[in-house]
C-alpha cells in the first residue's frame, strides 16, 4: 500500500501544478517502498536526488504562478519551498555520507515528515493560492509556459 496517495481534494485548479504534486507523491511513495532495503540503496539514493530536483522544479512553476497572479502570500511559500528543499539536501547528504550500504538515513521518521509536510502543504498552504490562480489567465499561462530550463540552465 502507498504511503501517500493523490485525491481530488489536493487539486489547486491548474492540472500543471497537480500534475507536479502527483509526482512528488509518486517519488515519495517509490523512497517508501524502497527505504528498508539496503540492496536497494542506489533506488533510494536516486529516489532522494528525484525528490529534490523534481521539487526544485515544481516549486520555480508554482512561484512563477503565483507571482503571475500577484498572490500576496508568495514569499512564505519561497521560505517553506526552500526549508523544504535544504532539508532533503541535508538527507541526501548524511545518506551520501554513510558509505556501510545502511539506509536508516530514510527512516520512519523522513518518510512520515514527507508525508506530513506535503499533505498540510498541499491541502492547506497551496489551497489558500487556488482562487487566485483559478482567477488568473496569466497564472494559467505561467503554469503552461514553465520550462525545466528555467530552474536548472540558469543557475
Amino acid at each position: 500500500m502507498p504511503l501517500m496517495q493523490w485525491t481530488q481534494a489536493m487539486s489547486v485548479g491548474l492540472e500543471e501544478l497537480d500534475d507536479d504534486h502527483k509526482v512528488l507523491i509518486k517519488v515519495i511513495n517509490d523512497l517508501a517502498a524502497n527505504a528498508g532495503n539496503a540492496a536497494r540503496r542506489d533506488v533510494v539514493r536516486q529516489c532522494l536526488l528525484s525528490l529534490r530536483r523534481y521539487a526544485e522544479f515544481h516549486f520555480a512553476r508554482e512561484e512563477k504562478v503565483m507571482s503571475a497572479c500577484k498572490y500576496p502570500g508568495l514569499d512564505p511559500q519561497k521560505i517553506e519551498h526552500r526549508d523544504f528543499v535544504k532539508r532533503i539536501q541535508e538527507v541526501t547528504s548524511r545518506f551520501d555520507e554513510d558509505t556501510t550500504g545502511s539506509v536508516e538515513v530514510v527512516n520512519e521518521a523522513l518518510l512520515s515528515f514527507l508525508k506530513e509536510w506535503l499533505n498540510h502543504h498541499i491541502l492547506i498552504e497551496d489551497m489558500a493560492y487556488r482562487p487566485h490562480v483559478e482567477r488568473s489567465a496569466e497564472a494559467k499561462q505561467a503554469a503552461k509556459a514553465f520550462k525545466a530550463s528555467e530552474v536548472w540552465w540558469s543557475q
